[in-house]
């Protein structure tokens, strides 16, 4: 497993402990009951969307850059790709609730994804930076 790979894993097990510790916490008893049965599984498939998105994403991308002559196009797509996938998970999610631009809590739904693709962008430019430190070292 490349180290890459195992960020990604990380990620994708901080984001789902995440969700349930929304999931079972007092904000989401504030959208609880305005969710019907039917707008649960959308609701949860646009916070998947936003939350793991990035990640899957981000190590797609990475894995990509590597086999192409021009990765570092992927490297620049990867902003938009990320807030075009924070976009289409805040407008799914919010199509489940009332209030679908959740000022009752202040973004509360969508600000763990929103953390996620900071985390992500961070960490994604941190290491093709390192990487790129290192190949320039090598080279020297």
């Amino acid at each position: 497993m490349r180290r890459s790979d195992t960020l990604a894993l990380a990620g994708t097990i901080i984001m789902s402990c995440q969700g349930v510790l929304f999931a079972t916490g007092p904000i989401f008893r504030l959208y609880a009951p305005e969710i019907t049965a039917r707008e649960i599984p959308v609701a949860i498939g646009g916070w998947a969307i936003a939350s793991f998105g990035p990640i899957l994403v981000a190590a797609v991308f990475w894995r990509w850059a590597d086999r192409k002559p021009k990765g570092w196009l992927l490297h620049l797509l990867l902003l938009p790709c990320l807030y075009a996938l924070l976009l289409a998970g805040w407008r799914i999610m919010g199509s489940t609730v009332v209030d679908s631009d959740f000022d009752s809590t202040l973004g509360a739904p969508i600000m763990p994804s929103l953390l996620s693709s900071v985390v992500v962008i961070a960490v994604y430019y941190s290491a093709l930076a390192a990487k790129q430190m290192a190949r320039r070292q090598s080279r020297s």
